[in-house]
């Protein structure tokens, strides 16, 4: 969904639109009962640096508390829904350095937002304009719809980067598609097109790149015209059924996430060889001539 093209569902009765900026990549826009969430950094496919990633947790309290606003669509500016965290060399300074709490913040603040998106009082739509990677495709599952259009395609490669999927974005997705398909995407980074995912049940709905806005549009039109109190209730029974069932498994991951890789360097190996595009050279404890030998 590409900014400046026609809103979504605007209200008759509140036809005054708005936007709110939330620092430099990520904008609000309000359309009656509906609001826009974009993220906005099409020059690095819309990967979340940590400045986007404060102006998401930000912008999802604020619309905790918009009564009026009934639908929330979380979109992408440009071809791309979103390509993930930012591992460019620069993206990941403000993440990680040493000491090891600092891997801890990230994962907490991660937390924060995956439960933040997962239980806002109003119904979310995620319109996948194109990739969704990464914590492009965690942001996606932890909308209540996805409407994908055809050009747009799902990964999730943290297994390549010898990293694994944490922050709390397994738990959306396995409530989504089940252990086989969660352990697919997971353990080889499969690619999955929006036609694949519209048969596994990770997508509602898929349109081309012309109708893409319009059966968004469609949606979130369908949802307006329900009852909202049912809505919510409807919701929260839903997430309590599924999501909140791995909520104590959540603490377990910050810890064990934590210890990992304060403890392993074959991340930034990972990290490095992708960039540099060569085969990594991950370390090989067990190999003959690395472990003591017993007496």
């Amino acid at each position: 969904m590409q900014s400046g093209k026609k809103s979504i569902s605007k209200s008759p009765a509140t036809a005054d639109s708005h936007s709110v900026g939330y620092g430099e990549f990520l904008v609000r826009r309000i359309d009656g009962p509906v609001a826009t969430v974009t993220l906005g950094r099409p020059d690095r496919r819309n990967a979340l640096n940590r400045e986007l990633l404060v102006a998401l947790k930000q912008c999802l309290a604020d619309l905790r508390m918009a009564v009026d606003i009934r639908v929330v669509v979380l979109t992408g500016l440009g071809p791309t829904f979103c390509a993930g965290v930012d591992i460019s060399e620069d993206g990941r300074r403000n993440f990680y350095k040493p000491p090891q709490q600092i891997e801890r913040l990230y994962q907490q603040n991660g937390q924060d937002i995956v439960r933040s998106l997962t239980t806002l009082p109003q119904v979310t739509i995620a319109a996948v304009n194109g990739a969704a990677i990464g914590w492009g495709a965690c942001l996606t599952t932890c909308c209540d719809f996805r409407v994908a259009s055809t050009s747009a395609f799902f990964r999730i490669a943290e297994i390549g980067l010898r990293m694994y999927y944490d922050v709390g974005c397994l738990y959306a997705l396995l409530s989504l598609v089940g252990p086989a398909q969660t352990r697919r995407m997971t353990m080889l980074g499969e690619d999955i097109d929006a036609t694949e995912a519209m048969s596994m049940g990770l997508v509602d709905r898929i349109a081309s790149p012309e109708t893409f806005s319009g059966e968004v549009e469609k949606m979130a039109d369908a949802l307006i015209a329900q009852d909202g109190a049912v809505l919510r209730v409807v919701k929260r029974q839903v997430y309590a059924g599924t999501i909140a069932r791995y909520r104590h498994l959540g603490a377990l991951e910050l810890e064990l996430t934590t210890a990992y890789y304060g403890a392993n360097n074959d991340r930034h190996e990972g990290l490095v060889s992708f960039r540099e595009h060569r085969a990594p050279m991950f370390s090989r404890e067990p190999e003959e001539g690395t472990l003591t030998e017993s007496v």
